[in-house]
Protein backbone atom coordinates (compact mmCIF):
# COMPACT_ATOMS: atom_id res chain seq x y z
CA UNK A 1 0.00 0.00 0.00
CA UNK A 2 0.81 3.42 -0.86
CA UNK A 3 0.03 7.15 0.21
CA UNK A 4 2.10 9.67 -1.97
CA UNK A 5 1.84 13.34 -2.65
CA UNK A 6 1.67 14.69 -6.66
CA UNK A 7 1.78 17.69 -8.51
CA UNK A 8 -1.11 18.35 -10.69
CA UNK A 9 -1.47 19.49 -13.85
CA UNK A 10 -2.88 23.00 -12.70
CA UNK A 11 -0.34 23.28 -10.40
CA UNK A 12 -2.09 21.86 -7.51
CA UNK A 13 -1.25 19.01 -5.07
CA UNK A 14 -3.03 15.96 -4.01
CA UNK A 15 -2.61 13.22 -2.23
CA UNK A 16 -2.78 9.98 -4.07
CA UNK A 17 -3.61 6.51 -2.33
CA UNK A 18 -2.20 3.04 -4.21
CA UNK A 19 -2.97 -0.46 -3.73
CA UNK A 20 -3.39 -3.96 -5.06
CA UNK A 21 -5.68 -6.80 -4.12
CA UNK A 22 -5.89 -9.88 -5.55
CA UNK A 23 -3.68 -8.97 -8.31
CA UNK A 24 -5.69 -6.13 -9.50
CA UNK A 25 -4.25 -2.66 -8.78
CA UNK A 26 -6.50 0.20 -7.00
CA UNK A 27 -5.40 3.75 -6.94
CA UNK A 28 -7.02 7.07 -7.09
CA UNK A 29 -6.57 10.58 -5.56
CA UNK A 30 -7.71 11.12 -1.71
CA UNK A 31 -7.62 14.25 -0.69
CA UNK A 32 -5.49 17.53 -0.26
CA UNK A 33 -3.86 16.07 2.87
CA UNK A 34 -2.62 12.76 3.95
CA UNK A 35 -5.04 11.69 6.39
CA UNK A 36 -7.51 12.07 3.87
CA UNK A 37 -5.88 10.25 1.17
CA UNK A 38 -5.79 7.19 3.80
CA UNK A 39 -8.76 7.26 4.81
CA UNK A 40 -9.63 7.08 1.17
CA UNK A 41 -7.80 4.42 0.60
CA UNK A 42 -9.05 2.20 3.59
CA UNK A 43 -12.82 2.91 2.62
CA UNK A 44 -11.46 1.63 -0.90
CA UNK A 45 -10.00 -1.30 0.35
CA UNK A 46 -13.05 -1.76 2.76
CA UNK A 47 -15.62 -1.79 -0.57
CA UNK A 48 -13.02 -4.07 -2.43
CA UNK A 49 -12.39 -6.65 0.38
CA UNK A 50 -16.65 -6.76 0.60
CA UNK A 51 -16.89 -6.55 -3.04
CA UNK A 52 -18.65 -3.39 -3.08
CA UNK A 53 -16.47 -1.65 -4.99
CA UNK A 54 -17.44 -1.02 -8.63
CA UNK A 55 -14.82 -2.65 -10.54
CA UNK A 56 -16.56 -1.61 -14.13
CA UNK A 57 -14.82 1.99 -13.48
CA UNK A 58 -11.96 0.32 -13.78
CA UNK A 59 -12.22 -1.53 -17.07
CA UNK A 60 -11.03 -0.43 -20.15
CA UNK A 61 -12.93 -2.44 -23.00
CA UNK A 62 -11.28 -1.45 -26.21
CA UNK A 63 -11.81 -3.08 -29.24
CA UNK A 64 -10.31 -6.39 -30.14
CA UNK A 65 -8.05 -5.18 -32.82
CA UNK A 66 -6.81 -2.54 -30.32
CA UNK A 67 -5.81 -4.68 -27.47
CA UNK A 68 -4.50 -7.35 -29.92
CA UNK A 69 -1.56 -4.74 -30.75
CA UNK A 70 -0.81 -4.02 -27.21
CA UNK A 71 -0.67 -8.29 -26.59
CA UNK A 72 1.59 -8.38 -29.67
CA UNK A 73 3.96 -5.61 -28.09
CA UNK A 74 3.47 -7.28 -24.85
CA UNK A 75 4.69 -10.51 -25.49
CA UNK A 76 7.00 -9.77 -28.44
CA UNK A 77 10.12 -11.14 -26.67
CA UNK A 78 8.36 -14.37 -25.94
CA UNK A 79 9.46 -17.98 -28.22
CA UNK A 80 5.60 -18.02 -28.77
CA UNK A 81 5.90 -15.05 -30.45
CA UNK A 82 5.76 -16.22 -33.81
CA UNK A 83 2.37 -18.37 -33.08
CA UNK A 84 0.67 -15.67 -31.33
CA UNK A 85 1.09 -13.25 -34.00
CA UNK A 86 -0.28 -15.56 -37.03
CA UNK A 87 -2.92 -16.18 -34.91
CA UNK A 88 -4.09 -13.01 -33.78
CA UNK A 89 -4.22 -12.05 -37.35
CA UNK A 90 -7.04 -14.59 -38.10
CA UNK A 91 -8.93 -13.27 -34.72
CA UNK A 92 -8.37 -9.54 -36.25
CA UNK A 93 -10.40 -10.46 -39.35
CA UNK A 94 -13.19 -11.67 -37.64
CA UNK A 95 -13.59 -9.86 -34.08
CA UNK A 96 -11.99 -6.52 -35.72
CA UNK A 97 -13.38 -3.32 -33.92
CA UNK A 98 -15.85 -5.78 -31.68
CA UNK A 99 -15.28 -4.78 -28.25
CA UNK A 100 -13.88 -6.91 -25.40
CA UNK A 101 -16.99 -6.93 -23.33
CA UNK A 102 -19.30 -8.11 -26.55
CA UNK A 103 -17.16 -10.91 -27.45
CA UNK A 104 -19.02 -14.15 -26.26
CA UNK A 105 -19.02 -17.76 -26.11
CA UNK A 106 -21.49 -18.00 -29.53
CA UNK A 107 -19.08 -15.75 -31.23
CA UNK A 108 -16.25 -17.53 -30.88
CA UNK A 109 -18.35 -20.58 -32.10
CA UNK A 110 -19.36 -18.47 -34.84
CA UNK A 111 -15.24 -17.91 -35.57
CA UNK A 112 -14.29 -21.88 -35.18
CA UNK A 113 -17.28 -22.75 -38.06
CA UNK A 114 -15.85 -20.06 -39.89
CA UNK A 115 -12.65 -21.52 -40.38
CA UNK A 116 -13.77 -24.93 -40.49
CA UNK A 117 -15.87 -23.76 -43.64
CA UNK A 118 -12.56 -22.61 -45.01
CA UNK A 119 -11.08 -26.18 -44.62
CA UNK A 120 -8.48 -25.20 -41.68
CA UNK A 121 -7.62 -27.97 -39.52
CA UNK A 122 -9.04 -28.36 -35.97
CA UNK A 123 -5.01 -28.07 -34.70
CA UNK A 124 -4.83 -25.23 -35.87
CA UNK A 125 -8.59 -23.52 -34.39
CA UNK A 126 -7.39 -25.00 -31.38
CA UNK A 127 -3.93 -23.20 -31.69
CA UNK A 128 -6.21 -20.18 -32.07
CA UNK A 129 -8.45 -19.89 -29.89
CA UNK A 130 -5.80 -21.10 -27.42
CA UNK A 131 -4.41 -18.07 -28.28
CA UNK A 132 -7.53 -16.26 -27.32
CA UNK A 133 -7.85 -17.57 -24.16
CA UNK A 134 -4.66 -16.41 -23.36
CA UNK A 135 -5.38 -12.63 -24.53
CA UNK A 136 -8.37 -12.47 -22.31
CA UNK A 137 -6.10 -13.83 -19.48
CA UNK A 138 -4.28 -10.68 -20.00
CA UNK A 139 -7.06 -8.86 -20.45
CA UNK A 140 -8.48 -9.48 -17.14
CA UNK A 141 -4.71 -9.15 -15.56
CA UNK A 142 -4.20 -5.69 -17.18
CA UNK A 143 -7.89 -4.42 -16.33
CA UNK A 144 -9.43 -4.30 -20.59
CA UNK A 145 -11.85 -6.76 -19.30
CA UNK A 146 -14.00 -8.25 -16.81
CA UNK A 147 -14.61 -11.72 -17.84
CA UNK A 148 -13.30 -14.54 -20.01
CA UNK A 149 -15.76 -15.87 -22.42
CA UNK A 150 -13.21 -18.84 -23.71
CA UNK A 151 -13.75 -20.37 -20.67
CA UNK A 152 -17.00 -21.38 -21.61
CA UNK A 153 -15.67 -22.79 -25.29
CA UNK A 154 -14.49 -26.47 -25.94
CA UNK A 155 -11.59 -27.62 -27.79
CA UNK A 156 -12.21 -29.04 -31.05
CA UNK A 157 -11.65 -32.69 -31.17
CA UNK A 158 -8.16 -33.86 -32.89
CA UNK A 159 -6.69 -36.83 -34.33
CA UNK A 160 -4.18 -38.85 -32.64
CA UNK A 161 0.00 -36.90 -32.91
CA UNK A 162 1.55 -37.73 -36.03
CA UNK A 163 4.65 -40.55 -35.37
CA UNK A 164 6.16 -40.36 -38.53
CA UNK A 165 10.02 -41.93 -38.74
CA UNK A 166 12.39 -43.07 -41.37
CA UNK A 167 14.11 -46.25 -41.18
CA UNK A 168 17.58 -46.35 -41.69
CA UNK A 169 17.98 -46.42 -45.30
CA UNK A 170 15.70 -43.65 -45.58
CA UNK A 171 17.75 -41.30 -43.09
CA UNK A 172 20.86 -42.63 -45.53
CA UNK A 173 19.17 -40.90 -48.68
CA UNK A 174 17.84 -38.00 -46.93
CA UNK A 175 21.22 -37.21 -45.96
CA UNK A 176 22.59 -37.81 -49.81
CA UNK A 177 19.96 -35.11 -50.82
CA UNK A 178 20.36 -32.63 -48.76
CA UNK A 179 23.20 -29.51 -49.53
CA UNK A 180 25.29 -28.62 -47.94
CA UNK A 181 23.97 -26.32 -45.91
CA UNK A 182 21.40 -29.07 -44.65
CA UNK A 183 23.00 -31.51 -43.83
CA UNK A 184 24.67 -31.11 -40.75
CA UNK A 185 21.84 -29.35 -39.69
CA UNK A 186 19.29 -32.77 -40.31
CA UNK A 187 22.29 -35.16 -39.07
CA UNK A 188 22.21 -33.13 -35.80
CA UNK A 189 18.96 -33.78 -35.77
CA UNK A 190 18.80 -37.26 -36.16
CA UNK A 191 21.40 -38.07 -33.57
CA UNK A 192 20.14 -35.43 -31.16
CA UNK A 193 16.21 -35.23 -31.08
CA UNK A 194 16.32 -31.03 -30.89
CA UNK A 195 13.96 -28.71 -32.23
CA UNK A 196 14.14 -27.29 -35.05
CA UNK A 197 14.12 -23.73 -33.10
CA UNK A 198 16.85 -25.36 -30.96
CA UNK A 199 19.25 -26.10 -33.69
CA UNK A 200 18.61 -22.71 -35.64
CA UNK A 201 19.45 -20.73 -32.38
CA UNK A 202 22.53 -23.41 -31.23
CA UNK A 203 25.48 -21.50 -30.46
CA UNK A 204 29.06 -22.92 -29.67
CA UNK A 205 28.62 -21.49 -26.18
CA UNK A 206 26.43 -24.45 -26.33
CA UNK A 207 28.03 -27.10 -27.54
CA UNK A 208 31.09 -28.75 -25.67
CA UNK A 209 32.76 -30.99 -27.87
CA UNK A 210 36.56 -29.70 -26.18
CA UNK A 211 38.46 -30.63 -23.24
CA UNK A 212 35.88 -33.16 -22.49
CA UNK A 213 35.78 -37.06 -22.04
CA UNK A 214 32.31 -36.83 -22.53
CA UNK A 215 30.94 -34.02 -25.45
CA UNK A 216 27.46 -32.40 -24.79
CA UNK A 217 25.52 -29.74 -26.14
CA UNK A 218 23.70 -27.97 -23.57
CA UNK A 219 20.15 -26.55 -24.27
CA UNK A 220 19.55 -23.68 -22.27
CA UNK A 221 16.26 -22.28 -23.16
CA UNK A 222 14.02 -25.45 -23.68
CA UNK A 223 10.00 -25.42 -24.76
CA UNK A 224 9.18 -26.08 -21.01
CA UNK A 225 12.16 -23.39 -19.85
CA UNK A 226 14.54 -26.11 -18.10
CA UNK A 227 18.05 -27.42 -19.14
CA UNK A 228 18.73 -29.82 -20.82
CA UNK A 229 22.05 -32.23 -21.54
CA UNK A 230 22.40 -33.96 -24.73
CA UNK A 231 25.30 -36.32 -24.86
CA UNK A 232 27.31 -36.48 -28.66
CA UNK A 233 28.47 -39.63 -30.41
CA UNK A 234 31.69 -39.98 -31.87
CA UNK A 235 30.16 -39.42 -35.60
CA UNK A 236 28.38 -35.87 -34.10
CA UNK A 237 31.85 -35.06 -32.36
CA UNK A 238 33.69 -35.22 -35.70
CA UNK A 239 30.84 -33.18 -37.49
CA UNK A 240 30.62 -30.38 -35.10
CA UNK A 241 34.52 -29.82 -35.23
CA UNK A 242 34.36 -29.70 -39.02
CA UNK A 243 31.84 -26.38 -38.22
CA UNK A 244 33.81 -24.18 -35.85
CA UNK A 245 35.38 -22.51 -38.44
CA UNK A 246 32.11 -21.22 -40.25
CA UNK A 247 30.32 -18.34 -38.05
CA UNK A 248 32.16 -17.29 -34.28
CA UNK A 249 28.65 -17.27 -32.81
CA UNK A 250 26.22 -20.31 -34.24
CA UNK A 251 26.93 -23.42 -35.44
CA UNK A 252 24.82 -23.66 -38.37
CA UNK A 253 25.30 -21.39 -41.41
CA UNK A 254 23.37 -20.73 -44.69
CA UNK A 255 25.12 -20.31 -47.92
CA UNK A 256 25.48 -16.89 -47.58
CA UNK A 257 27.77 -16.67 -43.93
CA UNK A 258 24.70 -15.72 -42.01
CA UNK A 259 22.74 -17.37 -39.03
CA UNK A 260 20.01 -20.11 -40.67
CA UNK A 261 16.70 -18.87 -39.95
CA UNK A 262 14.62 -21.69 -42.02
CA UNK A 263 15.39 -25.21 -43.32
CA UNK A 264 11.87 -25.27 -44.98
CA UNK A 265 12.84 -24.68 -48.82
CA UNK A 266 15.76 -26.83 -49.17
CA UNK A 267 14.22 -29.55 -46.58
CA UNK A 268 11.07 -30.12 -48.87
CA UNK A 269 14.07 -30.17 -51.89
CA UNK A 270 15.92 -32.53 -50.22
CA UNK A 271 12.27 -35.01 -49.60
CA UNK A 272 11.20 -34.44 -53.41
CA UNK A 273 14.31 -35.83 -54.44
CA UNK A 274 14.10 -39.03 -52.21
CA UNK A 275 10.82 -39.69 -52.78
CA UNK A 276 9.56 -39.14 -49.12
CA UNK A 277 6.30 -37.82 -49.07
CA UNK A 278 4.20 -36.84 -45.77
CA UNK A 279 7.16 -36.21 -43.44
CA UNK A 280 7.94 -32.63 -41.88
CA UNK A 281 11.08 -31.45 -40.17
CA UNK A 282 9.71 -32.04 -36.59
CA UNK A 283 9.38 -35.50 -37.76
CA UNK A 284 13.03 -36.27 -37.61
CA UNK A 285 12.53 -36.01 -34.12
CA UNK A 286 10.72 -38.83 -34.03
CA UNK A 287 12.87 -40.62 -35.82
CA UNK A 288 15.44 -40.25 -33.42
CA UNK A 289 13.06 -41.39 -30.44
CA UNK A 290 12.54 -44.28 -32.28
CA UNK A 291 16.14 -45.16 -34.09
CA UNK A 292 16.89 -44.72 -29.74
CA UNK A 293 14.70 -47.38 -28.59
CA UNK A 294 15.47 -49.60 -31.27
CA UNK A 295 18.51 -49.70 -30.70
CA UNK A 296 18.55 -50.13 -26.71
CA UNK A 297 17.02 -47.37 -25.46
CA UNK A 298 14.88 -47.05 -22.98
CA UNK A 299 12.15 -44.91 -22.55
CA UNK A 300 13.01 -42.50 -19.68
CA UNK A 301 16.37 -41.94 -20.62
CA UNK A 302 14.59 -40.78 -23.69
CA UNK A 303 11.96 -38.42 -21.91
CA UNK A 304 15.58 -36.85 -20.82
CA UNK A 305 16.87 -36.10 -24.01
CA UNK A 306 13.82 -34.77 -25.52
CA UNK A 307 13.19 -32.73 -22.44
CA UNK A 308 9.15 -34.04 -21.80
CA UNK A 309 8.14 -33.35 -18.39
CA UNK A 310 6.22 -36.76 -17.84
CA UNK A 311 6.70 -40.33 -19.46
CA UNK A 312 3.55 -39.79 -21.22
CA UNK A 313 4.79 -37.76 -23.96
CA UNK A 314 7.00 -40.89 -24.56
CA UNK A 315 4.24 -43.61 -24.07
CA UNK A 316 3.96 -43.29 -28.08
CA UNK A 317 7.08 -44.85 -28.83
CA UNK A 318 6.75 -48.05 -26.07
CA UNK A 319 5.40 -50.21 -28.62
CA UNK A 320 9.11 -49.91 -30.67
CA UNK A 321 10.56 -50.45 -27.06
CA UNK A 322 8.37 -53.82 -26.29
CA UNK A 323 9.29 -55.19 -30.45
CA UNK A 324 13.10 -54.69 -29.01
CA UNK A 325 12.83 -56.31 -25.96
CA UNK A 326 10.84 -59.27 -27.96
CA UNK A 327 14.22 -59.32 -30.57
CA UNK A 328 16.69 -59.60 -27.86
CA UNK A 329 14.26 -62.35 -26.12
CA UNK A 330 14.30 -64.19 -29.19
CA UNK A 331 17.97 -64.08 -29.83
CA UNK A 332 18.05 -66.78 -26.58
CA UNK A 333 16.25 -68.80 -28.54
CA UNK A 334 17.97 -72.56 -29.50
CA UNK A 335 20.68 -71.64 -27.34
CA UNK A 336 19.71 -74.38 -24.69
CA UNK A 337 18.88 -77.91 -24.91
CA UNK A 338 15.96 -78.70 -22.34
CA UNK A 339 12.13 -79.36 -22.82
CA UNK A 340 9.23 -80.47 -20.41
CA UNK A 341 9.39 -84.55 -20.46
CA UNK A 342 5.66 -84.32 -21.19
CA UNK A 343 6.31 -82.34 -24.58
CA UNK A 344 5.24 -84.74 -27.94
CA UNK A 345 6.63 -83.01 -30.65
CA UNK A 346 9.37 -85.09 -32.89
CA UNK A 347 11.62 -81.73 -32.64
CA UNK A 348 11.49 -82.09 -28.38
CA UNK A 349 11.53 -85.78 -28.16
CA UNK A 350 14.85 -85.33 -29.92
CA UNK A 351 16.01 -82.32 -27.52
CA UNK A 352 15.33 -84.58 -24.22
CA UNK A 353 16.91 -87.68 -25.65
CA UNK A 354 20.07 -85.32 -26.28
CA UNK A 355 19.67 -83.83 -22.85
CA UNK A 356 19.06 -87.97 -21.37
CA UNK A 357 22.46 -88.91 -23.06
Amino acid sequence: MSIYKKLRKDGSTAWYYDFSFNGKRFRGVGGVTKTQAQRAQEKTRCQVINGEFDLEEKITNPPFEKFSKKFLERNQYLRSYQRYYYATQHLVLFFAKTLLSDITADNIEDYKMSRKRRGVTNSTINREISCLRRMFNLALRWGDAKVNPVENVDRLEEPPGQTRFLREHEVNSLLESCNDCLKPVVFTAINTGLRLNELLSLTWDDVHIDNTIEPFIEIRMSKNNKKRFIPLNEDMTVILKSLTKTHPKYVFIGTKGKPLKSVKKPFQTALNKTGIEDFRFHDLRHTFASLFLMNGGDLLTLKELLGHSSLDMVQRYSHLAAEHKMKQMNKLSGKFKFCHPNATSEKAQNLQHAVNL
